[in-house]
Parts: structure tokens; sequence; C-alpha cells
């Protein structure tokens, strides 16, 4: 027997409902209409690609939308990250009085322990005694578990100094909990990590953990044009890498070409 026309626009509603759209139109437009939502995606490419300009504009685009938005302040002081969304025309006292948006400002820590402590510490101590993994968790469980009606979304920024100064394993098993955390919230995560400074048997197994990878690479043999290309090579349940498209970075943000690289 036929489905019926309204339990198909059911199904079609919910499949919808299901996307976050990012509000950069090109990203959209390669995921089919934004962000499966709950999904952990990664955020890969070299230092100085963009991907912490294309992650604090996903940020402001979230917010904007009505999301609430925890950001873990890693490669950046929270004061630097917060003045970049303030850029934007955001009210960004306002949404931190609220809730909406709460950083955590590992990189502040991490930096006033390292004066302290140099020579004397080594840097896995410092790491255990800043960035301890169960500060993190806790963070993301009591923001998973929050009572609300918004939508949520996690930003690590980055994850690379983890690998650089624990042991793999544990960042990873870190990963794996934070990705579940995600299923419980329902939300979107991203986590930011630099290519070429870790193994590659590293990134793969980040990128094995996630549900979506994004890509971001330099332009070569273009000294003027600061920019590169994006890819998303996989999202949720498409395994086809997308097809690239050029970006550049400006004053203003990231600004993408209008079609495919060809």
């Amino acid at each position: 027997m036929a489905a019926s026309p309204l339990k198909d626009r059911d199904r079609t509603d919910h499949r919808l409902e299901a996307l976050m759209p990012t509000g950069i139109a090109v990203l959209d437009q390669i995921t089919g209409g934004g962000i499966p939502r709950p999904s952990a995606v990664a955020l890969m490419g070299p230092i100085g690609s963009g991907k912490s300009a294309l992650v604090r504009e996903l940020a402001v685009n979230f917010l904007r939308q009505g999301s609430d938005l925890l950001y873990y302040c890693i490669d950046d002081p929270a004061d630097v990250v917060r003045l970049g969304l303030e850029d934007h025309n955001l009210p960004i006292p306002s949404l931190e009085a609220e809730g909406r948006l709460v950083f955590v400002d590992m990189f502040s820590k991490g930096a006033e322990k390292l004066a302290e402590s140099l020579p004397h510490m080594d840097p896995e101590d410092v790491l255990e005694e800043t960035m301890k993994f169960q500060d993190l968790l806790d963070y993301g469980r009591s923001f998973a578990l929050k009572p609300t009606d918004h939508r949520k979304v996690i930003i690590l920024d980055s994850i690379t100094p983890f690998f650089l100064l624990a042991e793999p394993r544990r960042v990873l098993q870190y990963v794996q909990v934070m990705r579940f955390a995600t299923r419980v919230a329902k939300a979107v995560t991203f986590s930011v990590l630099h290519t070429e400074v870790v193994s590659e048997q590293l990134e793969n197994a980040t990128v094995n953990l996630a549900d979506g990878v994004i890509e971001m690479k330099k332009r070569t043999g273009e000294v003027l044009i600061r920019g590169g290309i994006l890819k998303v090579l996989r999202m949720s349940r498409s395994t086809s890498p997308s097809r690239g498209y050029f970006y550049q970075l400006t004053n203003q943000g990231l600004v993408f070409s209008n079609s495919p690289i060809i």
C-alpha cells in the first residue's frame, strides 16, 4: 500500500529539522542544508588555513539562530575569541549572562600555570594541572544535560595541544566521550585539528571518530592570496567527498567562490 502524502511530508519535515543550517551558503549547499544533528565534526587543515576564522563565523551564525554554545578556547585566550565574536555585532555580555554562550578559557589557564612552573614542571604535568580532561568532561556534561529548548553547539578550538602534551590514547578517549555527549545533547560539536603537526596516524584516528570531516587546504603558488580550498570529505552517512570551493581570508571574514572547482 502506498504511503500517504501526509506521512511522507512528516518524514521530510523531521529530516529537515535534524539539519542545522550553518549560515554559510557554500557549506549549506555542500551539505544539503546544514550539519546533521547530532554530529561530531572534525575541522582539519594546516596552521594558517583559516580554521579558526571559519569556526568563529559558524559560532556567530549559530548564536544568531538561537542556539546555546559552549566554546573551549584552547589556541587563543577567551578575551581574543570574545572580541572576534563582538566584531560581528553580537551582544556577547548579554548572551553570557543568559547562559547561552559559555567560554572555557583553557589557553589562559595553561599560560598562567606554565609561567608559574617553568622550569620545574614537565609539559605533561602542566597539562594535568590546567587542561584536565575531567574538567573538560564536566563542562561538557553540564552543558549537554542542561534543560533548554535551544539547539546546542560545542566548539573545541583546537584539540591539537592535547596531542602534543598528553598520551594520544587519552586524547582519543576524550574525543570519544565528547562524541557521546554530543549524542546525548542532540548537539553539533566541532573539533579543530591542525594537520601536519601530529602524525598521520593520529589524524586518521581523529577522522575515524568523527561523523563529519571538513578539510581546509592552503592555496599554493599564489603568494598574494590568503586563502585556500574547502571540501567536505564526509558528513553523516555520506561518504563521497564534495567538490572543493576556493575561499579567501579577508578582514571581513571568509569569502567563498560561487562555483565549485572543476
